[in-house]
């Protein structure tokens, strides 16, 4: 026996809702449930309904936006949230995994990328579009440049020793400083690019 889905949409654009109602509807597993024009709105009329997953647009005012999503999901915390907006800036991508929402999908996508995201994000999946993957790669390593910029000259001189597989000894020897403060500037380093051990910290810089 197959499942529904349950689904509601929040757009401003009347056209947006009427064409994802269609998409929709060509999905016998898809049964939309609600519609709301505005994010107030959506905050009415979503909480007691019986729901799966909402596909909800953020507006030019992000902030707001996604305040108000918050609201939404800390009242219905078992629903699932795809963003369905025509955004790619990366603002607008890092609130939205902030919030701790399973999809992002642009409007421009195909309708079967549609379907299929809500189908994923049912199961327990993430369905993210290309945009935001990069995004998220791009951040990750910003943020890895920035922690190995905290590493003072004589920590990144110890940690491209252990990117090289050498050991405290090694290290000890070629730095020509003792075995007990390379410990010293291992333990440093690992808290400072907060990883549990040496593989991780050598992958940082690979």
């Amino acid at each position: 026996m197959s499942i529904s889905i349950q689904v509601a949409i929040c757009d401003c654009c009347p056209t947006i809702r009427y064409g994802l109602q269609h998409i929709l509807s060509t999905d016998l597993n898809i049964n939309m449930v609600a519609q709301a024009s505005s994010h107030e709105e959506m905050l009415s009329r979503f909480v007691e309904v019986d729901l799966d997953i909402i596909l909800i647009d953020v507006e030019a005012n992000t902030q707001t936006g996604f305040n108000y999503l918050r609201q939404f999901r800390k009242m219905r915390p078992d629903v699932k949230t795809i963003i369905f907006t025509g955004y790619t800036d990366k603002k607008v991508i890092l609130e939205a995994i902030d919030v701790g929402v399973q999809g992002y999908q642009l409007k421009q996508a195909d309708c079967n990328d549609i379907i299929n995201a809500i189908h994923v994000v049912h199961q327990g999946g993430t369905s993210l579009a290309p945009c935001v993957t990069t995004t998220l790669l791009e951040q990750m390593q910003k943020n890895q440049q920035q922690m190995q910029a905290e590493l003072s000259k004589r920590e990144q001189e110890v940690l491209d020793l252990i990117a090289k597989g050498k050991t405290n000894n090694d290290i000890a020897h070629a730095l020509f400083i003792s075995v007990r403060t390379v410990k010293f500037h291992v333990s440093s380093i690992l808290t400072k690019l907060n990883v549990r051990n040496r593989t991780e910290a050598a992958l940082r810089i690979q």
